[in-house]
């Protein structure tokens, strides 16, 4: 009697999870049928399997690459150790429009998805590399910047990184206390005088980061002068070893 009570309480159970999986399916099938996912490049529907909710498989694939070439003037460039760039970023392209969406339409989880890609990337084409580093640390906002947009979109990215790729994230390591012009439209040198001590280092992280490995994150390298400047606090203030790394890279 009490196997067959027991027998009955696990059927009971089994077919209350059944249930509440197949309202789960219909709730979802609902709300997918009255808000169906729509890819941000083409304005069409995504197809059933495709890998993320924000742009079509065949699209993905076919975005433009940064050539190798670019990444070596680059990472002498902005003096880091290591730099890898993905995407070629150009004004109205794919790439564009996902960066856009991630930083001014509130879609943060774009980032972790492009993060993602990156990390996976470096785990794939770039080990050896990626051994010599421990830390991801994004690149700060300005406060009030970063309470306007609700987030800092290269915490996203670093937190998609680390997902893949297993690194641990340093925020609020280095601070950004200048609240800079937007850099789009400058030249170069009036870039390089808008980050010009624009950010310090956490003085309670530096025991932290002294003789580690530290990647430091963005969404998009255009002259590089605000990453370079990052990468100059920190090798000025610490012993760490210090490389940098973006989803996209502007070209001509």
């Amino acid at each position: 009697m009490q196997y067959r009570r027991e027998l009955n309480s696990g059927n009971l159970l089994n077919s209350t999870n059944s249930i509440l999986r197949t309202i789960s399916s219909f709730k979802d099938d609902f709300v997918d049928f009255v808000f169906p996912k729509i890819c941000i490049i083409s304005d069409e529907r995504l197809p059933e399997g495709n890998s993320n909710n924000f742009i079509k498989d065949e699209l993905l694939e076919k975005l433009e690459l940064v050539k190798k070439d670019k990444l070596v003037l680059a990472r002498a460039k902005i003096n880091s150790d290591f730099f890898l760039s993905k995407y070629a970023f150009r004004t109205d392209n794919e790439i564009q429009t996902l960066i856009h969406y991630l930083k001014y339409k509130g879609f943060s989880k774009i980032g972790e998805f492009l993060g993602r890609i990156i990390g996976a990337l470096l785990l794939d084409k770039y080990t050896e590399e990626l051994s010599q580093f421990d830390l991801l640390m994004p690149v700060p906002l300005f406060v009030s910047k970063e309470r306007e947009r609700g987030y800092n979109q290269s915490y996203h990215i670093c937190r998609g990184i680390s997902d893949a790729a297993g690194l641990d994230i340093l925020n609020d390591k280095v601070l950004r206390i200048k609240n800079t012009k937007s850099q789009t439209g400058l030249t170069y040198d009036r870039r390089i005088e808008n980050v010009k001590n624009a950010f310090i280092i956490n003085d309670k992280c530096k025991t932290i980061v002294d003789g580690k490995g530290i990647l430091v994150v963005d969404d998009v390298i255009t002259t590089g002068s605000t990453i370079k400047e990052v990468i100059r606090i920190l090798k000025e203030t610490t012993y760490s070893k210090v490389g940098a790394v973006t989803v996209s890279m502007a070209e001509d």
